[in-house]
């Protein structure tokens, strides 16, 4: 059982949506898309909506539209695992129930799925989904349903929309989802317990070459601070929650200092994600550390070199700086990003990745934790054009785990190749790769 949840009486001429998140349920219940779609659909008069995940996906058949949100390109796979248990066809000629997909990576190349996918929505959701469920209220017949709705902004049916246009949306008139089930016994498998997710902000100002996020947000969109303590308030009552996550790419909102300081004036604990530096001053420290967050998520990305060959402009300097400020507040811990496998990146630059690492512990005292990614280049951004290079990542991983001497974590290199052409792949034929992907799971 999950609290809370909005409850709705059926009745005659109702129609119902599954709203899916394709991988597991502990982590699920935190996605954001989800819980949008589920305040939103559960609002309107005629429709209910549940969310579904990897491991609670029965009875898909039972709803009117299925809708799929991918975060990950990895997440495609799991898609069939789940028409599978639900005895759905795969594709989509072939079967009765239609089936949507959004998400960061559906904005980013909606072209993967088209052999399975009967419309995809891009970008912002919160305006276009109510459009979307007006006109299937007028006409459930599929392929009449999908002509209707083909030229709305966010849409894509492929074969029938001419024009592919993201949607946006007003975060300040958006209504926001308040409503966030948990389930009654939540253990230390949920990463961020009974927590209330709070989006502050939707895009990011930075534009590194390696990233999707200025590309499917163009525009950098800040909620309101008074909608902000509004909505924390509503739905920390509501759902009777522990603390607050901040939900941000960057974390840049210009009154972040402001709401951080509400909270800890009011005693509510909250943490907030990955941080800029140029944002990350002692005033924001004091208050995140006030806020009961022990430990700092920062993304170097490389050594110093490197890191502005990507177009993030931070010195080796500015995150030591950081790190001494840190340990004097009494963080226990910092979580690092890094990326092998860029272009131009030679041995030199991991000998000074190491180094600054190896500076960045020895300085901070307390636990450094290293997690190291491979270039995945994806689409509409500076990278895209370029392959991912095994080879090359291999050498990198190689080598560091000949010489690193902090406690690091690499991402697999197999993964990330199916990643890499998952990501711009088109109408492709899922059914060899699936058959490869279950043996090598």
């Amino acid at each position: 059982m999950e609290y809370p949840t909005l409850q709705k009486s059926w009745k005659r001429g109702m129609h119902s949506l599954a709203i899916v998140y394709p991988n597991l349920y502990y982590g699920g219940v935190y996605s954001l898309a989800p819980l949008i779609l589920y305040n939103i659909v559960n609002h309107l008069s005629n429709w209910s909506c549940e969310r579904k995940f990897l491991d609670k996906c029965e009875g898909l058949k039972h709803f009117d539209l299925l809708g799929f949100t991918f975060q990950y390109e990895l997440d495609y796979f799991n898609l069939f695992n789940i028409l599978k248990e639900n005895q759905i066809p795969f594709e989509k000629e072939q079967r009765e129930e239609i089936i949507f997909a959004g998400g960061p990576c559906i904005t980013s190349n909606p072209e993967t799925l088209t052999r399975y996918i009967d419309f995809f929505v891009l970008g912002d959701a919160e305006e276009v989904t109510a459009e979307i469920l007006h006109l299937y209220d007028k006409n459930q017949e599929k392929e009449i349903f999908l002509t209707s709705i083909a030229q709305l902004p966010g849409v894509y049916v492929p074969g029938k929309t001419k024009t592919i246009m993201p949607a946006t949306a007003d975060l300040n008139k958006s209504s926001y989802p308040i409503y966030q089930p948990l389930p009654e016994v939540v253990d230390k498998s949920y990463v961020f317990g009974r927590s209330f997710l709070l989006e502050v902000e939707r895009g990011c100002p930075f534009t590194c070459k390696f990233c999707t996020i200025p590309t499917i947000y163009p525009k950098l969109k800040y909620r309101k601070i008074d909608l902000l303590i509004r909505a924390i308030q509503d739905g920390m009552k509501l759902d009777k929650r522990e603390k607050v996550v901040m939900y941000a790419p960057s974390f840049v909102h210009p009154e972040r200092k402001k709401l951080l300081q509400w909270l800890v004036d009011n005693n509510i604990p909250f943490s907030v994600p990955s941080l800029r530096l140029e944002y990350l001053d002692d005033d924001m420290l004091g208050l995140i550390r006030k806020g009961g967050q022990r430990s700092l998520t920062v993304a170097p990305e490389a050594n110093e070199r490197m890191r502005m060959l990507t177009d993030k402009k931070i010195t080796d300097k500015a995150f030591l700086e950081m790190i001494d400020k840190a340990a004097n507040y009494g963080f226990e811990q910092i979580k690092m990003y890094f990326i092998i496998g860029l272009p131009e990146q030679t041995i030199k630059d991991l000998d000074e990745m190491l180094a600054f690492i190896a500076e960045a512990k020895q300085r901070f005292g307390r636990r450094i934790h290293a997690s190291i990614n491979p270039l995945v280049p994806k689409p509409k951004t500076k990278y895209e054009h370029l392959p991912f290079d095994k080879e090359k990542c291999k050498e990198h991983v190689l080598y560091l785990n000949k010489h690193m001497t902090t406690k690091m974590k690499i991402s697999d290199l197999n993964n990330a190749a199916l990643e890499w052409k998952l990501a711009f792949a088109k109408d492709l034929d899922f059914m060899p790769l699936l058959q490869r992907h279950q043996q090598s799971t």
